[in-house]
């Protein structure tokens, strides 16, 4: 009996010491994570403290508001080493998070951006009127952005992403559609999605692998695991009324997902087989359970929540929920790779066959000794390094998308 009550009372207090905790006077709501650091923005909700870094993964942070507005910014996407945000129809970019510069735009005015994907090394933006219209959907070519298409079959565009080389964006009346000619025309696919009106009303995007995840209005985590042909209902959290939503996922690995609902934080470790809800430290009462963005920066997840008294920064120890930061491998096993020319003396190129992460991957390369020497962000299922000024010799390299390595391989300098 004493064993069972010790094993008890050490359990309970294993699960204690995780928690959600509030990181300090910082009313976001909008999380990113880029460039080993992350940042968050008071974008998604009125609000007057811009944008905020972190040097040690959320403890502390700072403003970090060199050339943006002072408030309602929202991050965009990765691309080509750079990091997009926008607020209305004005875009930002920033190459290390800290300095912003505005791009160019030919956007209406009367047009407001919603949500950014990248692909192929471009990036693709949905826009919406500010009056019932036709929605916009623009690519960023040549410095100038470009109308692709307007589609008839959603009433907005909520959000889109680039899930394995598809352009697939959830809307607020029509489920979810896609794009299989970067953008240009548009067809429904959510076969055997719900068809409550608050689930044809989507909020967010994911995938891994094959498999995809969608989250409604309506608080339903959909699962596709034939790269969106077919879709089924894995958890709900609401009561199928658009009062409790699914705002955000964060791929951490092949099997592992987080969700920021309005119902708190939720995961799975299998795919998205089943879900848990981990709330552990969180005010309900201050309703600071209606969580709206999520990451991972170091050894901590991070996420945004709306309180009774604003925006604020929360995170919580990865162990909390028993896991590590350690690299994960694709659990198919790492995809095929081209390396060309190889051997090399100066430019290579390194290609990944069938790569379906919906972000940028990172190729980092080793020399013989295991010491990390380069690394650069894959666009497109492709990378190129300069390597003229690098020793002869054997030199490796992985291609990894936040915590999982899709694909390793070698190359010889001469």
């Amino acid at each position: 009996m004493k064993k069972l009550l010790l094993s008890v009372f050490t359990l309970s207090c294993f699960a204690g010491f995780g928690q959600w905790v509030y990181t300090g006077n910082n009313t976001s709501n909008d999380v990113t994570a880029a460039f080993g650091s992350a940042f968050s923005s008071d974008g998604l909700i009125s609000g007057s403290s811009g944008l905020y870094s972190t040097p040690d993964n959320g403890a502390t942070w700072a403003n970090s508001n060199t050339g943006v507005p002072s408030a309602g910014l929202i991050f965009g996407t990765l691309n080509s080493g750079s990091l997009y945000a926008f607020k209305s129809n004005s875009v930002y970019v920033s190459t290390t998070g800290n300095n912003w510069s505005m791009q160019p735009s030919t956007m209406s005015s009367s047009l407001t951006i919603k949500s950014m994907t990248s692909l192929n090394g471009t990036v693709i933006a949905a826009a919406s009127p500010n009056s019932p219209a036709s929605f916009k959907v623009f690519h960023f070519v040549g410095g100038t952005w470009t109308l692709k298409s307007s589609p008839s079959n959603a009433m907005y565009i909520t959000c889109i992403r680039n899930l394995g080389g598809t352009l697939f964006a959830g809307t607020t009346a029509s489920n979810i559609i896609k794009s299989s000619d970067a953008g240009m025309t548009w067809t429904t696919s959510s076969t055997g999605a719900p068809t409550q009106n608050c689930h044809k009303y989507n909020n967010c995007l994911a995938s891994s692998g094959n498999t995809m995840y969608c989250g409604t209005i309506g608080g339903r985590i959909v699962r596709s695991t034939n790269s969106g042909t077919n879709w089924a209902s894995v958890y709900n959290i609401g009561d199928d009324n658009g009062f409790y939503g699914i705002n955000d996922f964060y791929v951490y690995n092949t099997n592992t997902i987080f969700a920021a609902t309005d119902s708190g934080f939720v995961y799975t470790t299998n795919g998205g087989n089943s879900w848990t809800r981990y709330n552990v430290g969180l005010n309900f009462g201050n309703f600071e359970n209606l969580m709206k963005r999520v990451t991972v920066s170091g050894a901590y997840i991070i996420a945004g929540v709306n309180t009774s008294g604003g925006a604020r920064i929360v995170r919580m120890p990865l162990s909390s929920i028993g896991l590590t930061t350690g690299i994960n491998e694709l659990a198919a096993g790492t995809l095929e790779n081209k390396v060309y020319p190889n051997p090399t003396s100066d430019n290579v190129t390194i290609e990944v066959s069938d790569l379906t992460f919906d972000d940028n991957c990172i190729v980092k390369l080793y020399d013989a000794m295991g010491r990390e020497v380069a690394t650069t962000l894959m666009n497109g299922g492709k990378a190129e390094l300069n390597l003229e000024n690098y020793s002869k010799g054997l030199y490796s390299f992985t291609v990894s998308n936040k915590n999982t390595i899709a694909s390793r391989g070698k190359l010889v300098v001469n």
